[in-house]
């Protein structure tokens, strides 16, 4: 409940100061679409792809909504035989056990950029976000051995962090690259022990990966 509380704040935040900023003068909009990795704790290294859209406050700072969508695939593989035929070798394999994982965070964020260049140009600048919202991750397991498959659901409060370099490539665009961290512990199947004690499921998909991507401003979306 107090997590629930602190984001709906967050999001009163950010929409009155939004408003406010839109009073005095209409900030350009932007959209940004990326591409990575990403790698957490309980789960394999995975691509990340992700979008966001906002509205700047000032020349500096701005606001936005992201969502990302990570997806990673292990595979316990045995060799159960090799062959030599007529100088080509390979090998048969067989798959034993199979994990999926997919994270889908949707976070609130905050945004900074800082032209390095001064008054004269504004080619290349540093950029920085941070952002707070929910993650939901669904993983699933088929494990060929004992002919059994399972599906987990799991969900929780989680926040952002991303900091790198853009390059502006036309005048609404830029091209950027962000060194992102991820934290969240999420969890599933909140019940309790006949002693009456919490028991719950805990993933960790707390990490560090990178995203490559582009920065389009557009006319004012809010």
């Amino acid at each position: 409940m107090k997590r629930s509380i602190l984001i709906l704040l967050l999001l009163v935040f950010c929409v009155q100061l939004a408003d406010a900023q839109r009073l005095r003068k209409r900030e350009p909009s932007f959209m940004e679409f990326k591409f990575g990795q990403l790698d957490p704790e309980d789960a394999a290294t995975g691509n990340l792809f992700g979008a966001a859209f906002g509205q700047s406050i000032d020349d500096r700072l701005g606001w936005g909504v992201e969502l990302n969508i990570y997806k990673s695939t292990f595979r316990k593989q045995t060799t159960v035989a090799d062959f030599d035929t007529a100088g080509i070798q390979f090998r048969e394999r067989t798959i034993e056990l199979e994990f999926s994982t997919t994270i889908v965070p949707v976070f609130l964020m905050l945004n900074y950029e800082l032209p390095l260049g001064g008054k004269r140009t504004d080619t290349f600048r540093f950029r920085a976000s941070a952002g707070i919202g929910w993650e939901f991750i669904w993983n699933f397991e088929n494990n060929f051995l004992e002919d059994v498959e399972r599906r987990r659901f799991f969900n929780g409060l989680g926040w952002h962090l991303s900091g790198g370099m853009g390059i502006r490539i036309s005048r609404m665009g830029v091209l950027f690259f962000d060194i992102v961290y991820n934290d969240a512990q999420v969890t599933r199947n909140r019940d309790r022990t006949e002693d009456g004690l919490p028991i719950f499921q805990v993933m960790d998909v707390t990490g560090f990966g990178f995203v490559v991507g582009i920065n389009i401003t557009t006319k004012s979306i809010f």
